[in-house]
């Protein structure tokens, strides 16, 4: 109907739309984007009036309110009698995000560190395990600010204010008591890592927000892409969005300057070569711009690959290097056919983008597996994993640790009763009333290696094999004893903890 009326509104539109209105809808919140120009405002009311009388669905104009643009003064209160609705100002609030012509303000950010906080002040920290609280803190508290990011880039302080809530979380819940045993990039690493899985935002945000970006090649005739060229393009049919300007509003700025992540996150299957930039885009296994004189770059940035195997010799002055002849060698070994190139995805086994395996792709980067890859397939609870995960850290509150952290203490250890400096490795293994414990489980041989082993022999077991349980679950037992003597002022002996850690890895095996 709105098309239908727009057709025979008699004034001039814009050359740079199609109809006078355009219109965006989910579910029940509608968005009319209108000009002011003849009849425009008195078509588009009869529109609305004339559906709400034929559908029966009436129009909440209470909650309708119109944004001017580029309109005078005396013209606010006639498009307020026409429309009968008030007039507001951005920011607005469109399906949950801020909508707004500028850069987002302080203050819009800020209502998502004031979503986090509120999440926290209804959880009872002090009943949950550093376990549970992670758990919470991934599933939740990182999941917040996902659907703002997929928008918008998060300036840094609002990083730093969400982690901050986070890491504040994790270690001391809302009591205020804990220490961080483990650094905050270490936390966000996946498990198979050594971390704890919990998102890594900046990261997160640079994966979602790189969805715009494949939209323009991957769905060029979206309502997003038709947008963006119509906006930005330099010249027509210029290859999106390396060719484009680099100016224009805030939201597009955000996306150049995640040119260099998409770059290596794409790679071109040539055809006709006609699509594919030579200098810019990944059509022989790397992007060509990071690795040759900016002067030839900025001189040919439009220059496709069909184009420079017929003008190769004009790229560069003679004589050609070495590194120009390989380039020669290489651009000449492609074999363009007919059809359309293909952007493929690199981190995708089927090409398409995923912000879950780029994400994936980004934290990895560098990063060396785990080496107790198969702890978090234990058949033990989650804060027992936790606990062997900062075990094999050496984070653990040692008095060895406590010593770096330069709190004072006695050196003695309450297991053996010995004036000894209490480190990770005595505490499990080297002490008389472990290397007892371990005894009685006829491991005292793997114990006698250390601690790194005993840990690897662990995850080296089947996570069906009872034996596996037993010794994390010994471990873990170690520990509680440790703390007990000391803050509860509670003690048994080697076969007290020994019957205490068989029962309970009976009852971890079963119900795990």
């Amino acid at each position: 109907m709105i098309n239908s009326v727009a057709l025979a509104v008699d004034f001039s539109i814009s050359s740079k739309l199609t109809y006078p209105f355009h219109l965006l809808q989910y579910a029940d919140d509608t968005l009319l984007f209108s000009t002011t120009k003849g009849n425009a405002l008195q078509s588009l009311s009869l529109v609305l009036n004339t559906f709400s009388r034929i559908s029966g669905i009436e129009i909440n104009w209470s909650k309708t309110s119109f944004v001017p643009f580029n309109i005078q003064p005396h013209e606010l209160q006639q498009i307020a009698t026409v429309l009968n609705c008030a007039q507001t100002t951005l920011p607005l609030v469109y399906l949950g995000l801020p909508l707004t012509a500028k850069k987002p303000s302080r203050v819009c950010f800020q209502v998502l560190i004031d979503k986090v906080n509120l999440k926290l002040a209804s959880w009872k920290s002090a009943l949950l395990s550093r376990a549970g609280r992670i758990v919470l803190a991934s599933s939740v508290l990182s999941s917040i600010p996902i659907y703002f990011m997929s928008v918008f880039q998060l300036p840094a302080w609002v990083i730093k204010a969400i982690d901050k809530v986070r890491r504040i979380f994790i270690w001391q819940g809302t009591t205020g008591k804990g220490l961080p045993l483990l650094s905050w990039s270490r936390v966000c690493l996946p498990k198979n890592l050594g971390g704890f899985g919990l998102i890594d935002l900046r990261l997160q945000n640079i994966a979602l927000l790189l969805r715009w970006l494949w939209r323009l090649y991957s769905q060029p005739s979206s309502l997003w892409s038709m947008v963006a060229k119509l906006l930005f393009a330099k010249r027509n049919n210029s290859t999106p969005p390396l060719g484009w300007n680099s100016n224009g509003s805030f939201f597009w700025r955000q996306l150049g300057a995640l040119r260099f992540y998409f770059q290596i996150s794409t790679r071109i299957e040539l055809c006709n070569g006609n699509n594919t930039l030579f200098w810019f885009d990944n059509w022989g296994g790397t992007n060509l711009c990071f690795f040759q004189h900016p002067n030839c770059v900025q001189n040919s940035s439009f220059l496709t690959v069909r184009t420079a195997r017929r003008n190769w010799f004009n790229l560069f002055p003679a004589p050609m290097t070495q590194g120009h002849d390989l380039l020669f060698r290489q651009l000449h070994g492609v074999r363009l056919t007919q059809g359309m190139d293909k952007f493929v995805w690199k981190w995708s086994s089927d090409g398409k983008y995923s912000s879950s395996t780029t994400y994936e792709a980004f934290i990895s980067a560098g990063k060396v597996q785990f080496y107790l890859k198969n702890l978090w397939q234990l058949r033990i609870p989650p804060n027992v994993k936790t606990f062997l995960l900062l075990l094999a850290h050496d984070r653990l509150l040692t008095q060895c640790q406590l010593l770096k952290r330069n709190i004072v203490f006695q050196p003695h250890c309450h297991l053996c009763q010995h004036d000894i400096l209490e480190t990770a490795e005595h505490l499990f293994c080297s002490c008389p009333f472990s290397a007892s414990l371990w005894s009685s489980l006829a491991l005292d041989n793997i114990a006698l290696l250390g601690v790194q082993h005993l840990l690897q022999y662990v995850c080296s077991l089947n996570r069906n094999d009872v034996t596996s349980v037993r010794l994390a679950t010994a471990l873990w037992s170690l520990w509680l004893e440790r703390n007990n003597r000391i803050f509860r002022n509670s003690t048994r002996t080697v076969q007290g903890v020994h019957d205490w850690l068989v029962q309970e890895a009976a009852l971890f095996y079963k119900f795990t």
